[in-house]
């Protein structure tokens, strides 16, 4: 299954590859929280509509209602795809940014299955992935100190 979810997220990945921006561009409003180095690494794609699995795959997974009129944005990787509604807010790119950094340190097989398991468990709103990246978005938006989210995600992963 897991292969399954890899295969879909390099062909939309594929799919964006002509719109996709660098992350690169965020380096001031993110100074502090992130390296320049990971932004380079990073893409964002402002895009009509979320990439989203066909339907069969989400009901295999349990994610059937997970991909709701609510959704703005989605990591896949080191890409991040948000609406254009949300486009102009800081938030939701530090947000993702704190996503993407979970993928690369659980890996793309180990995100998608812990995000999977957490969904499953706890549902939306008290995931642990999530959960740490509202708490970090909170504090960015907040104008609290910066932390290394790099440094802080590995703490808590």
């Amino acid at each position: 299954m897991i292969e399954t979810i890899e295969k879909w997220i390099r062909q939309v990945s594929r799919q964006h590859e002509s719109v996709r921006q660098s992350c690169s561009q965020f380096a001031d409003d993110f100074e502090g929280y992130f390296a320049p180095e990971f932004l380079a690494q990073c893409r964002f794609v402002v895009t009509p509509n979320i990439p989203t699995p066909d339907n069969r795959l989400l009901n295999q997974l349990g994610l059937g209602g997970f991909f709701g009129e609510n959704m703005v944005g989605l990591t896949l990787n080191d890409t991040y795809y948000l609406l254009p509604s949300v486009a102009e807010n800081r938030r939701i790119y530090f947000h993702e940014l704190v996503h993407v950094v979970q993928w690369q340190q659980l890996g793309v097989g180990g995100c998608v299955s812990r995000y999977l398991q957490e969904y499953r468990r706890y549902g939306y709103e008290h995931m642990p992935l999530e959960r740490m990246a509202y708490g970090l978005d909170g504090q960015f938006s907040s104008g609290g100190p910066a932390v290394d989210v790099w440094n802080q995600v590995r703490t808590i992963i």
